[in-house]
């Protein structure tokens, strides 16, 4: 049902990442508005009375495919609601230095250190406890979604105390 066509649809969103460029062109994008409009909706899902806030730089641009920054996100902040706690909370930040930082923390289950390397491989599940939902695939995208942009993504992650997911990406002046 569902789950089988969610994973064929993400199995061909690889196929076309590796083969064809053209099938996401890059333009010059709204990275603040486009968070912003992400976790607003987003937020309202409050599953396990979860909350989601954000906090964005005003007027950060990327140089990118919206459609693919925006299932980048979105998979994040899934993965947040997904291993969350009861009641816990996901903080979505948006910040640019040298580069743009978009960082998903959460406080729910964290990751293992020893399944922290694995997470971002195609159909890695960690225990029986992430099973419930997904293809596997969430994290893979992701990866593979941020080397797309010439970005890159990075876990810290403590067991029963939640997880932090950073995404890279170059910063885009006009």
């Amino acid at each position: 049902g569902r789950k089988m066509s969610r994973l064929i649809d993400d199995m061909l969103c690889f196929a076309r990442l590796e083969q064809n460029r053209d099938v996401y062109p890059k333009e010059e994008i709204d990275l603040t508005g486009l968070v912003e409009d992400i976790c607003s909706d987003m937020s309202l899902l409050q599953d396990k009375g979860i909350a989601l806030t954000w906090k964005t730089e005003p007027d950060l641009l990327a140089f990118g495919n919206r459609a693919l920054l925006a299932r980048m996100l979105t998979n994040l902040i899934s993965n947040g609601y997904r291993y969350g706690k009861e009641n816990g909370r996901i903080c979505v930040t948006l910040s640019c230095s040298d580069e743009i930082a978009l960082k998903v923390e959460d406080n729910g289950i964290g990751i293992p250190a020893d399944q922290q390397e694995k997470i971002f491989e195609r159909f890695y599940r960690g225990d029986a406890a992430r099973t419930t939902e997904g293809t596997g695939l969430g994290l893979a995208m992701v990866k593979d979604i941020a080397g797309y942009h010439n970005g890159r993504v990075e876990v810290t992650s403590q067991t029963g105390r939640g997880s932090s997911f950073t995404v890279f990406l170059p910063a885009y002046k006009k």
